[in-house]
């Protein structure tokens, strides 16, 4: 998607033409194929972000070990940096791009990012063998199915008020991995 932008902004051919002064005969309207194009590169760049974005912090989530309390620090200041870096890069792009895009021009405000973004991607792909991969376990349709019924055939039980009573294995949850979720009032 953001080859794609800075294709869109720096060839002639994609960009409407520049008239400059009152030039007889120039329309400056852009043709369908350039619109086309931009609103193609913009909907991949959506899809794009809109995909990586919920899954990057999650799989920087899975680095830690919830259970190694030298591990949750760590996964705490992981979170802390995360938020930063994205406040940085907005105030950059705000800023910085910004000013390069008027004074310099649009090829290089747009492929400074792209640049960025290719950089990351390498980044990403060398580090992949060291990450921790946690597989899923099962189906998550068949988890949310499984609640969904068993909702459906308990609406009506009262549920008591000494949470002792739910038949719950409570020692299943810490050999597991797990961590048990407390019954609350509220949904």
């Amino acid at each position: 998607g953001m080859c794609l932008l800075t294709l869109v902004v720096s060839l002639p051919s994609l960009r409407p033409p520049s008239c400059p002064g009152s030039s007889q005969g120039c329309d400056p309207r852009a043709s369908k194929f350039q619109i086309g194009i931009f609103y193609t590169a913009l909907y991949v760049l959506a899809v794009g972000t809109g995909g990586t974005k919920p899954n990057i912090s999650t799989m920087g989530a899975d680095q830690f070990d919830d259970f190694d309390p030298a591990e949750r620090a760590q996964k705490l200041s992981f979170f802390n940096w995360w938020m930063f870096s994205i406040f940085f890069g907005t105030l950059f792009a705000n800023a910085f791009l910004v000013y390069i895009q008027d004074n310099v021009g649009w090829t290089i405000g747009y492929g400074l990012p792209t640049v960025g973004l290719m950089i990351s991607l390498l980044v990403f792909l060398a580090g992949t063998p060291f990450y921790r991969h946690k597989l899923p376990s099962g189906s998550p349709f068949a988890k949310i199915a499984r609640v969904l019924v068993a909702c459906s055939r308990k609406w009506w039980v009262p549920v008591p008020s000494n949470p002792k009573e739910l038949h719950e294995e409570l020692e299943v949850c810490p050999t597991a991995g797990k961590y048990r979720i407390d019954r609350t009032p509220y949904l």
